[in-house]
């Protein structure tokens, strides 16, 4: 479904990403980890078109054929059915709930497609059916959090990019997050998930990448990275996979 070729970014003045590769393939959890500027949050935002790539190519397969998507602008990424999920959430704090939700539906047409969906939305999150008038900025973390994703489903997306969901959530929260994100892929909702739970998001991923100074230095089955001693003194740790 999506696929990065050679591809190079620069940030701020950091050659960011350094000709890394990788694909995602339909129906998949495909995680990204790596060390805190390793480059996981510039690779979500070249896929999703909130940063542009200086060389190579990022494809995309919505349905049928392959469309190059490096030089496409982001709304028009968001139409095509790639929603892009980003670190802090993001959520404006002075619209409601329901606001924020619809939101994520602006690119769309078709009233009652748009109401099935923020029903899906409130069943997946039931509290945010509860929070629907209150200002945003008066949720938990855990409720921004989930009003994030509920924003970015809203969209309607065929791959969906996470970028740090856990982050700041107590632990049973991570847990149930985690098997949300295992039940929204068993819907049919590919995801690429960047998340500082490295062991844990393994855990619900099909396979994984390791990112380190810009370049993929590693792929494979979810279960096999999980169980590379190595992998686990450098990205996972014991005391993280226990939580």
């Amino acid at each position: 479904m999506l696929w990065l070729e050679d591809v190079h970014v620069h940030r701020g003045g950091t050659h960011a990403l350094r000709g890394i590769d990788l694909e995602v393939r339909r129906g998949e959890i495909v995680a990204l980890i790596g060390a805190n500027g390793a480059g996981k949050t510039t690779t979500l935002a070249a896929i999703s078109g909130l940063l542009r790539s200086q060389r190579g190519r990022i494809g995309f397969a919505p349905v049928d054929g392959r469309i190059d998507i490096s030089r496409v602008k982001a709304e028009q990424i968001v139409a095509l059915g790639i929603s892009h999920c980003p670190e802090g959430r993001q959520i404006f704090g002075n619209l409601s709930v329901r606001e924020n939700l619809m939101i994520g539906a602006y690119l769309r047409t078709g009233r009652e497609g748009i109401q099935k969906d923020l029903q899906a939305v409130h069943d997946l999150f039931p509290i945010l059916l509860e929070r629907a008038a209150l200002p945003g900025n008066r949720l938990s973390g855990g409720e921004q959090m989930m009003l994030a994703i509920g924003r970015a489903l809203m969209s309607r997306p065929r791959l969906l990019l996470l970028d740090e969901p856990s982050l700041g959530l107590a632990p049973a929260m991570i847990n149930e997050l985690f098997d949300i994100l295992a039940g929204l892929r068993d819907e049919g909702v590919t995801i690429l998930l960047v998340d500082q739970m490295a062991a844990l998001a393994l855990t619900v991923a099909d396979r994984g990448y390791v990112l380190d100074s810009g370049r993929i230095v590693r792929s494979a089955n979810a279960s096999e990275l999980s169980d590379d001693p190595e992998l686990e003194a450098a990205y996972l740790g014991r005391s993280e996979a226990a939580q």
